[in-house]
C-alpha cells in the first residue's frame, strides 16, 4: 500500500468554476484534499495511475474546454465512456466547470438514452474516442472526444446540480434527479462519525456510473485522500475474477448489493492470500442476514466490519445505518437501522398518520428537489409537512421500541433486480412494442437464490416470437439489467379477480410453479 496517509506540503492546484449561489462543491472539496495529497495515487485503472494533482490538472483541462464550448452553471454534460481512469477526469472535469455530469450507459440504449438526451438536453457529451458512426469532436483526452450537442442547455438545473441521474418510470419512461452538491456533501458529513475512512483506503469502483452506488463509491475515495481502483466490466462480471482483483489490489472498502456479493464471496473467503477489506457495506437491496452466515463463520464481523445501509436516488444513495450484529444473523428481519444524522423519517399509514409500520417518507439536505421535466410526478412524491419537504419513498418499514428501522416491501409494483430500481411498468411498455405481443406480466422470481426478472405474455398470433427475437427488439430501448431473463409464453394473463394483474401468479409461472 502507498504511503498516501502522510500528508505532503499544499501545492498549487487548478481553481474551479465557483459557484452561481457561492455552496461549496463537489470539486472545490476535491481541490482541497488535492492540495494537502498533491502526490497519493487518487485513482487508477491498471493501466493509468494519477496523483491527485496529477487528476485535478487534467480535469481542470477538461473544464476550460468545455467552458469554451458553452457547459457551465445550469448546464447537463453527458457521459458515455467504459471503466477507465479517464472516466474519472471527465466526470470531475464537468464539474470544475460549472455543470453537472449525466451518465449514460456505455452500451449505448439507443431509444433509452435517445429519449434521455431529449428529456435533459445536456450541452456535449463526452465519449470514448473512436466510436464508430460517430463524428470525431474534439480531443479532450487520450482516450475521450467532446462533441458538443446544443448551445441553449444553460438553466435546464439548478446551478448547484452535481449530476443527473435517471432511473426507471412508472409510465414506462425514465424519470431524471438532479441531484445538488450540498446533498452529497451532506451524505459524507453524515456518515463521517459511523465510518472511519483514510488516505490509507483503496475503494473499488464496482458499479456502474449510471447507478448512484457509484456515487458514494467515487467520492468517497476521493474526499478522504484515498485511491480509487477503476476496474474494466469484465474485470468485475466474473466472480472469480472479481474475488482475485480485490484481493491483489488490496481493496479495503467495498460496496455491494447482497445479490453480487452472494456471487463473489465464495471466490474471495477461500482465495489465496486472504484480503484487506476493513469495510463490507450493503445497499442497493434487500439484505437477508442468513445469506452472510456462511461468511461470517471464516471471517467474523469485524474484519471486515459489515455494514447495510438503506437509500434512493431521490436521498443521495444512502439514508440509514446499521453495523450488522451476530443477532441478525439468527433472525430473519431486514435491518436498515437508523436513519442518518440531519434526516427527519416518518412512517405513516395510507391515510398519512403516524404509524408504527407503513410508508417511510424522509426529509433532509440529502433529499433532491424534484425530478426533471415531471412537475406532476415532483408534486405527488415531494410533499410538504409543517417547514420540511419529505420524500415519499415508496417503501414500507417497521420501527422497533428504539427507532431501529426494518426494511419490509414496496407499496407499488417497482422493484429491485441487482440493486438496480426497475418499475415493472417500463418493462411491461418495452415488451409490447414487440410485433406480435397482445398483453404482458413483467414480475420476479427467485433462480438460485438470486432475485430475477422475467413475464409472462400472450400474442396475436402463433408461433410467438422466439426469446432471441424478443431481447434482440428490448437491447434497443432497455439497459441490461432490465431485459428479463425469462419468458413464459401463455394462452392468457393471469389476471385477479377484479382483473387486474396477478403478479403473484405470474411469479410462480415463472418459477415453473404453475402450468
Amino acid at each position: 500500500m502507498e504511503s498516501s496517509a502522510t500528508p505532503a506540503a499544499p501545492a498549487a492546484t487548478p481553481a474551479a468554476t465557483p459557484p452561481a449561489d457561492g455552496d461549496p462543491t463537489l470539486a472545490h472539496a476535491f481541490l482541497a484534499v488535492a492540495g494537502v495529497f498533491p502526490a497519493a495515487t487518487a485513482v487508477t485503472d491498471g493501466a493509468d495511475r494519477l496523483t491527485y494533482l496529477e487528476l485535478a490538472a487534467r480535469a481542470q483541462a477538461v473544464a476550460q474546454r468545455l467552458r469554451q464550448h458553452g457547459a457551465g452553471p445550469g448546464s447537463v454534460v453527458a457521459v458515455r465512456i467504459p471503466p477507465c481512469a479517464d472516466l474519472i477526469v471527465a466526470m470531475l472535469g464537468i464539474m470544475l466547470a460549472g455543470a453537472a455530469y449525466l451518465p449514460l450507459s456505455e452500451s449505448a440504449v439507443g431509444e433509452r438514452d435517445s429519449f434521455i438526451l431529449d428529456d435533459a438536453r445536456p450541452a456535449a457529451l463526452v465519449e470514448a474516442d473512436g466510436v464508430p458512426g460517430r463524428p470525431a469532436g474534439v480531443a479532450l483526452t487520450a482516450t475521450t472526444r467532446l462533441r458538443v450537442l446544443r448551445r441553449d442547455s444553460a438553466g435546464r438545473v439548478p446551478a448547484g446540480t452535481a449530476y443527473v441521474m435517471y432511473t426507471s418510470g412508472t409510465t414506462g419512461r425514465p424519470k431524471g434527479t438532479p441531484v445538488g452538491h450540498r446533498s452529497v456533501l451532506a451524505l459524507f458529513q453524515a456518515t463521517a462519525g459511523l465510518f472511519g475512512f483514510s488516505p490509507d483506503d483503496r475503494w473499488l469502483l464496482f458499479h456502474s456510473v449510471t447507478f448512484d452506488f457509484s456515487v458514494w463509491e467515487i467520492w468517497g475515495a476521493l474526499l478522504h485522500g484515498g485511491c480509487l481502483f477503476v476496474p474494466g466490466r469484465e474485470s468485475v462480471r466474473y466472480p472469480d475474477e472479481c474475488a482475485a482483483l480485490i484481493r491483489r489490489e488490496r481493496i479495503t472498502v467495498l460496496n455491494q448489493t447482497p445479490t453480487a456479493f452472494g456471487l463473489i464471496s465464495g471466490s474471495l473467503a477461500g482465495g489465496p492470500g486472504g484480503h484487506a477489506l476493513r469495510y463490507l457495506i450493503f445497499g442497493g437491496e434487500r439484505l437477508r442476514p442468513s445469506a452472510l452466515l456462511p461468511w461470517v463463520r471464516v471471517h467474523g464481523l469485524e474484519a471486515p466490519a459489515i455494514v447495510n445501509m438503506y437509500g434512493i436516488t431521490e436521498t443521495t444513495v444512502h439514508a440509514t445505518f446499521h453495523r450488522v450484529t451476530g443477532h441478525d444473523l439468527s433472525g430473519s428481519r431486514s435491518v436498515i437501522g437508523r436513519s442518518l444524522p440531519g434526516f427527519t423519517a416518518r412512517i405513516v399509514d395510507e391515510r398519512g398518520e403516524p404509524a408504527a409500520a407503513g410508508e417511510l417518507l424522509l426529509a433532509g439536505p440529502q433529499v433532491s428537489g424534484g425530478y426533471l421535466n415531471r412537475p406532476e410526478l415532483t408534486a405527488a412524491r415531494f410533499v410538504t409537512r409543517g417547514a420540511q419537504v419529505f420524500y415519499r419513498t415508496g417503501d414500507i418499514v417497521a420501527a422497533d421500541p428504539d427507532g431501529t428501522l426494518c426494511y419490509l416491501g414496496r407499496r407499488d409494483d417497482q422493484v429491485k433486480v441487482r440493486g438496480h430500481r426497475v418499475e415493472l411498468a417500463e418493462v411491461e411498455a418495452a415488451v409490447l412494442t414487440v410485433p406480435g405481443m397482445s398483453g404482458v406480466i413483467a414480475a420476479t422470481f427467485a433462480r438460485s437464490g438470486t432475485t430475477c426478472l422475467g413475464c409472462v405474455y400472450t400474442v396475436t398470433e402463433a408461433p410467438p416470437p422466439s426469446v432471441t427475437a424478443i431481447r434482440d427488439q428490448l437491447r434497443d430501448r432497455l439497459p441490461g439489467y432490465m431485459i428479463p431473463a425469462r419468458f413464459v409464453p401463455a394462452a392468457a394473463l393471469p389476471l385477479t379477480a377484479n382483473g387486474k394483474a396477478d403478479r403473484d401468479r405470474a411469479r410462480a409461472m415463472l418459477a415453473g410453479h404453475v402450468p
